[in-house]
């Protein structure tokens, strides 16, 4: 008998409804998003690294939008290197927790799609962000080049932009290796399946948490894009865009570009 049917008869099951990205977060990981970093602070303190070593702190400051801000992993340091932020997300719940951190830092957050992140806009912005895996949440590429394109119309001119994403196409994962221990303590336990179609990958994140001696069990799936780096950027220099870095850093893709 195949030790691993029962669970693929799972994953079947819930692939039959698969959620929009905002569903997902809505209904399954925005109460763990936090906990799923192991610490919030450590992940903030890593952006805040991240952002000196682009040399962000040796910037000119001025607007900053954080497209997919969560619940402040990137909004709180940007802020604290003298930014002025708005986060943009489409999870309120996400949105409170970053509220409740930022305190009296300079960030407005804002509950919106980020595809309509320029009805927001006043200003052009010295620099945007798309981090964390926020870029491979889009539908399709059509999607994400509507984005650029506006993203290109709204930095000033030599304004920057950085993206972080997983890269699933290079580094695509086969048989065990697609189940994927996310965060663990006593209480809660979250894994995560990945199934590889074309031009998408199929995230089946699996939530256990323990409620006074029982356990109960909730699941979730969607979609997300796979993106070819190389075609990012290549389409960021033909919009006019400079690229300026394309590495892995942390574990994912990490590009820079800058308004040419």
């Amino acid at each position: 008998m195949n030790d691993f049917a029962p669970f693929q008869r799972v994953i079947e099951l819930i692939s039959i409804i698969m959620n929009t990205a905002q569903d997902h977060y809505n209904q399954q990981l925005a109460a763990v998003y936090s906990w799923m970093s192991g610490n919030p602070e450590t992940a903030i303190e890593r952006n805040h690294a991240l952002f000196c070593q682009l040399a962000l702190d040796s910037a000119p400051r001025g607007l900053a939008i954080d497209l997919g801000a969560g619940s402040g992993f990137q909004s709180i340091p940007l802020a604290k290197l003298g930014f002025s932020v708005v986060a943009i997300d489409f999870c309120e719940a996400l949105l409170s927790e970053l509220r409740d951190r930022a305190k009296h830092l300079s960030i407005r957050t804002i509950h919106e799609d980020l595809l309509n992140f320029s009805q927001h806009i006043q200003e052009q912005a010295q620099l945007i962000v798309c981090m964390g895996d926020t870029l491979t949440h889009l539908e399709s590429l059509s999607a994400v080049d509507s984005l650029l394109l506006d993203i290109e119309r709204w930095l000033i001119e030599n304004g920057m932009l950085i993206l972080t994403f997983r890269d699933y196409v290079s580094a695509e994962l086969h048989g065990t290796q697609r189940f994927i221990p996310v965060q663990s303590d006593e209480f809660t336990i979250l894994t995560c399946f990945l199934e590889y179609q074309e031009n998408s990958v199929a995230v089946h994140d699996l939530l256990y948490q323990k409620q006074g001696d029982r356990w109960s069990f909730s699941a979730s799936s969607y979609q997300k894009l796979r993106l070819n780096k190389n075609w990012l950027c290549d389409r960021l220099s033909e919009i006019g865009l400079q690229v300026l870095q394309n590495e892995m850093i942390n574990g994912m893709v990490c590009i820079t570009a800058k308004k040419l």
